[in-house]
């Protein structure tokens, strides 16, 4: 007789653009209630943490698998309390960007999505940590981490916000100055962005670090310097269509270690999109295959 596996399904209300978050539920329900083989439970997340908190209770209680439904922010939740454990990060993707999905090839329809979870396949993959927080997907400083700040402010998701919220502020955005340590060098910049990737892209198709694998015990380095807003519109098709090298802005290093060192004071830096407010000095580093994660497996047709 085959041993039950346990799931544990994370919803966060709000995140995304679909506020009926009971649609999702229904569909969870139908396609799982007729799996004998499987225990589930679904709970809703009711503060900022509380997806955290949920999900070290149930690694605690050896559930065998903990799906984040939600975006990049309740996947980084999620994952986060399940680092170095034997539970298994499960992802139903209904946020803005689903950076860190896209990048696993994890589908962005539900039950496409809810298939990965059934029939897919456990993969071991690295995992970021900036100071004290940990990262799946890619973390940093400069423009994309302040616009993110500002887009947590505005209170409307989705893409055309958060395009509005970057065009506005990039005639406003004061350059700070960094200096980074890595691989025995150091180097002053005062750039755009600096991007930690661990995964290719930032969500929505915007990929930042092509170069980047999940399972490599590498992160990749990102550096863009600053353009005239004529010059990165020019150039704005080269971060979705995966050719961001061939901007000459654009410079990146394959590190395991790198500190981050502003020239001033603390700021703000994110991780996997969320904005939070850090020292003057970031150490991140990369830990090999610390986490399990349910990807689509070779003979998974989906």
């Amino acid at each position: 007789m085959m041993e039950k596996r346990t799931f544990l399904f994370i919803l966060n209300p709000i995140s995304g653009l679909k506020k009926n978050k009971k649609s999702i539920e229904q569909i969870i329900h139908k396609e799982f209630q007729a799996h004998s083989t499987i225990d589930y439970q679904i709970q809703y997340t009711q503060f900022p943490g509380h997806a955290r908190q949920l999900a070290r209770e149930a690694a605690a209680q050896n559930v065998s698998v903990v799906v984040a439904v939600g975006g990049d922010g309740t996947m980084n939740e999620v994952a986060s309390s399940l680092v170095g454990t034997g539970t298994v990060l499960g992802i139903i993707p209904r946020g803005s960007g689903n950076g860190y999905a896209r990048s696993l090839k994890i589908p962005l329809k539900a039950k496409q999505a809810i298939r990965v979870l059934q029939y897919g396949q456990v993969k071991q993959v690295d995992v970021g940590k900036i100071n004290e927080y940990y990262f799946f997907g890619v973390a940093g400083v400069g423009f994309d981490a302040y616009i993110g700040a500002q887009f947590q402010a505005f209170g409307l998701r989705g893409p055309l916000p958060y395009f509005y919220i970057g065009v506005r502020e990039y005639f406003r955005y004061s350059y700070e100055g960094f200096t980074l340590k890595f691989n025995g060098q150091s180097l002053h910049v005062n750039p755009l962005l600096i991007t930690v990737a661990n995964t290719p892209q930032y969500g929505m198709n915007a990929t930042i670090a092509p170069q980047a694998k999940v399972d490599d015990g590498i992160l990749e380095l990102c550096v863009l310097n600053p353009m005239s807003v004529f010059k990165a519109a020019m150039e704005l098709h080269h971060l979705f269509d995966g050719t961001i090298e061939k901007v000459k802005a654009y410079r990146h290093f394959s590190v395991k270690e790198v500190e981050i060192e502003r020239e001033y004071e603390k700021g703000v830096f994110h991780t996997d999109g969320e904005p939070r407010m850090g020292p003057r000095v970031l150490k991140i580093s990369v830990l090999p295959q610390k986490i399990k994660v349910l990807v689509p497996g070779e003979k998974l047709k989906l």
